[in-house]
């Protein structure tokens, strides 16, 4: 049997657990705070990073570079048949491209077999594509299949992301529709969605909710049906939100398993401290 690795970013906010239980390989992206550069989850934790949030004068994010991902790519075809590379969207990100480069750059140049795939997604959306690439792994199936499993979760994923006050999205540019949304009023409260890769604002609310995505339930059940789901709780720093959400799925859904994650620095930084999601797949099954 051939021998397979999956690779991902640290965008992609996989617990733990899961990468150790699959072996994924994580690529991880720069954090720079207050102008010096941090490898995400090798130099700098998640738990340290919010610690300090408040206290970063300057924060930015950027991609894996062209020099060390070339770097580990090298390292990585010569111990592995076939590699399967799953990256954040493209459109968030430039990793994704840098892969491209770098596995043309050094075409020809090894024996094994290299697949580069953009999950249009970020966070636990992208995570949980990876872990069916690596479920497809894990019981053998060929690279065509565990491919084809990337394609057919992220077309059953759904995303919901709250986003509690403007005042960290005035800083980004990743976020499709966003200058016209600071000129509908002041409170207003986006729900952000992944849509062909990018960043979109999904709905507007206003005034005071104690739980931004309890009040799109609505929309919410209308999305899942009668699919059972595989559901994603994540936080960035503030856990209050998202206490209750896990129960409230559990009594309202069919959820066969539920991870709870962390957002790392790369939408920490663009989204803010207060924000949280629910990430779910859905199966038809």
């Amino acid at each position: 049997m051939k021998k397979r690795l999956i690779v991902t970013d640290s965008v992609a906010d996989l617990p733990a657990e899961i990468v150790a239980k699959y072996g994924i390989h994580i690529l991880p992206v720069n954090v720079i705070l207050d102008g010096k550069t941090y490898k995400d989850g090798v130099d700098i934790s998640r738990d340290e990073f919010y610690k300090n949030y408040y206290d970063y004068g300057e924060m930015s994010t950027a991609p894996v570079s062209y020099e060390d991902y070339a770097l580990e790519f090298l390292n990585l075809v010569q111990k592995y048949d076939e590699l399967l590379i799953i990256h954040c969207s493209s459109h968030l990100s430039a990793t994704f491209n840098t892969a491209l480069k770098v596995v043309e750059d050094f075409q020809g140049q090894h024996k094994c077999r290299v697949k580069v795939i953009d999950s249009g997604l970020a966070s636990m959306g992208q995570g949980m594509v990876v872990m069916a690439a690596a479920q497809a792994t894990a019981t053998g199936k060929p690279l065509e299949s565990a491919a084809g499993a990337v394609y057919g979760t992220r077309a059953q994923m759904s995303n919901f992301m709250a986003i509690p006050t403007l005042k960290y999205l005035r800083k980004g540019k990743k976020i499709s529709g966003l200058k016209a949304l600071f000129g509908v009023a002041l409170g207003v409260k986006p729900v952000l969605e992944f849509e062909d890769g990018k960043l979109t604002i999904k709905d507007k609310l206003f005034g005071k909710q104690k739980n931004m995505i309890l009040a799109m339930m609505d929309k919410i059940t209308e999305d899942i049906g009668s699919n059972s789901i595989t559901l994603a709780i994540v936080h960035a720093k503030e856990t209050t939100p998202v206490e209750n959400l896990k129960g409230v799925f559990e009594s309202s859904f069919n959820c066969r398993k539920i991870y709870s994650a962390r957002f790392g620095p790369s939408l920490g930084i663009n989204t803010g401290p207060e924000t949280y999601a629910v990430m779910y797949l859905k199966h038809s099954a």
